[in-house]
This record gives structure tokens, C-alpha cells and sequence, in this order.
């Protein structure tokens, strides 16, 4: 994929910054923010993720490659893999773990004003 920046206008005081995922070599990066949400990428070996955890905010997570489980402390549990997409409610307890590797991007919404 082929990413070229043009002369794009800075949006709602955010800089357009097109990433190709392909090329990210980190365990951890944060691609991109603002003031309504945040996006995040992970790259886990197999059996490390994210422990519980919770945001005041509704989150979204998809798969780009590998395999991951999503549980949350209210019972449900999700295996998602490749191309797998889940938006949830991240007030409530969960936890991500790779089961092979796997990268995954994670958005976050802003905080929310109800708790």
C-alpha cells in the first residue's frame, strides 16, 4: 500500500497522518488523537494482551491478524480473529489476550460524562 500525503487540511485541529500498519514495528503504538476518541496498536505474542482493566468510555477492538480473547467480568467472552470487530461498553472489566500472535487496533472514546 502506498501512502501519500497530500495537502490536506488540519481537521478540527487534528493533522491528518495516514499510517500503513504494515510497516509498524512496535509492541505498542498510539496513531492517532483527539478530542473524541483515540486509536491504539498493539502487537501481542501469544498469551500477553491487556490484563482488567477499564475506561470511562466506550471502546471498539478489531483484529487485523492473528487471534485474540476479549473477557469481560460479566461473563462474556469473545474469540475474535482476523478481520473481527467488537464495540463494548469499556466501563465494564475486560481483559484482551493474544492466543497466537496477533496485532489489533483499539479505539477509546473520549471520557464519558456519565458514570
Amino acid at each position: 500500500m502506498d501512502i501519500q500525503k497530500t495537502n490536506m487540511k488540519v481537521v478540527d485541529k487534528v493533522e491528518l497522518n495516514p499510517i500503513n500498519i504494515e510497516s509498524l514495528g512496535d509492541s505498542k503504538k498510539l496513531l492517532g488523537i483527539n478530542s473524541k476518541f483515540k486509536t491504539m496498536y498493539f502487537n501481542f505474542e501469544e498469551g500477553k494482551g491487556l490484563p482488567d482493566h477499564v475506561h470511562n468510555s466506550y471502546a471498539s477492538i478489531f483484529v487485523y491478524d492473528g487471534k485474540v480473547e476479549i473477557t469481560f467480568t460479566t461473563g462474556e467472552k469473545f474469540m475474535l480473529d482476523k478481520g473481527g470487530y467488537l464495540a463494548f461498553d469499556a466501563r465494564v472489566k475486560h481483559n484482551v489476550i493474544a492466543q497466537v500472535p496477533s496485532r489489533v487496533l483499539v479505539n477509546i472514546s473520549a471520557e464519558l460524562n456519565v458514570k
